[in-house]
C-alpha cells in the first residue's frame, strides 16, 4: 500500500540537509498508536538470520523549497510518500496523522490532505527510476568497516538480489522460489548520493534500472523498495 501525505504549511518548515531521521522518527512517532506495533518494529521487525526488516519505506520530500545556510527550507508545501505491504502500518499512520498532526520538532501542521493507493506491479518486467537512491552494503565483521557497492561492480547487483532474498524470507517466513534480475539501463548513468545518518556516512546511487521477475517479487519490492536501508528513506522507485 502507499500513502501520500500533502502537508500545508503553515509556516515555513526548516530541516537539515540529512533530515531522513527526523522523517523516521515521525513515522514511528506514529505508530506508537499501537505501543506493541511500534515496539516490535523498532526493536527487531521481521528477522531473517542476524539482519532485521522494518518492511516501510519512504521517499524524499517534495515541494517548493530554497536552501540556506546548508538547509532545506519548505515555504508553502510538502508531501511525502510511504510505503509498505502491510496495510496495519498504513492505517495506523492515517490514523495518527489525522489525530494529531504531523510534527517537525516543536512545529504541528494539521492541514494534511492524504492519499490512499494500492497500487501493485502487474508485470513480470518493468523500468524504474530511483525516487530515493539505492545503496547496498557488506560490513566487515572484524573491522567493523563498511563497504559500499556501486553500479560499476557485478557485485552491486548481486547484493540487491540477496537483500531481496532475506527480506521477502523475513516477511513471508519461506523464501522466494527464483531470484530477481537487476540491471543499469544501458547508456544511463548512475548518480552518486552520500549523506549522513546519525553519525555515519552513507553511499547510495540515483538511476534507471531494469528489474525482472516473478510479478509478486517485483509488486513485494515495489512496497518494501530496492536494496538496504529502506525504512532509513533509501530504495523507493517508480515505474517509467
Amino acid at each position: 500500500m502507499q500513502l501520500v501525505l500533502n502537508i500545508q504549511l503553515e509556516e515555513p518548515l526548516v530541516l537539515p540537509m540529512n533530515y531522513n531521521h527526523i522523517v523516521q522518527s515521525i513515522i514511528y512517532r506514529a505508530l506508537s498508536v499501537m505501543p506493541d506495533y511500534a515496539e516490535f518494529l523498532h526493536q527487531s521487525g521481521y528477522t531473517s538470520g542476524k539482519r532485521q526488516y522494518k518492511m516501510f519505506q519512504f521517499g524524499q520530500l517534495q515541494g517548493h523549497y530554497k536552501m540556506a545556510d546548508r538547509k532545506f527550507i519548505f515555504d508553502t508545501e510538502v508531501s511525502l510518500e510511504i510505503r509498505s505491504p502491510e496495510p496495519l502500518l498504513i492505517n495506523l499512520l492515517v490514523d495518527s496523522f489525522y489525530r494529531n498532526g504531523i510534527a517537525f520538532g516543536k512545529t504541528t501542521y494539521r492541514d494534511i490532505y492524504m492519499e490512499i493507493y494500492d497500487y501493485t506491479i502487474e508485470e513480470n518486467h518493468i523500468v524504474v527510476q530511483m525516487k530515493s537512491p539505492l545503496t547496498v552494503y557488506s560490513t566487515d565483521e572484524f573491522t567493523n568497516n563498511t563497504y559500499y557497492y556501486n553500479p560499476q561492480e557485478e557485485v552491486f547487483f548481486d547484493a540487491v538480489n540477496s537483500n531481496f532474498y532475506r527480506k521477502y524470507q523475513a516477511y513471508f517466513g519461506i523464501a522466494p522460489c527464483s531470484p530477481i534480475r537487476i540491471s543499469k539501463v544501458e547508456n544511463e548513468n548512475c548518480r552518486k548520493f552520500v549523506t549522513k545518518y546519525q553519525g555515519s556516512y552513507i553511499t547510495a546511487w540515483f538511476g534507471k534500472y531494469d528489474l525482472s521477475g516473478q510479478r509478486k517479487y517485483l509488486d513485494f519490492l515495489y512496497q518494501t523498495g530496492l536494496g538496504a536501508k529502506n525504512a532509513q528513506g533509501f530504495g523507493m522507485f517508480e515505474l517509467l
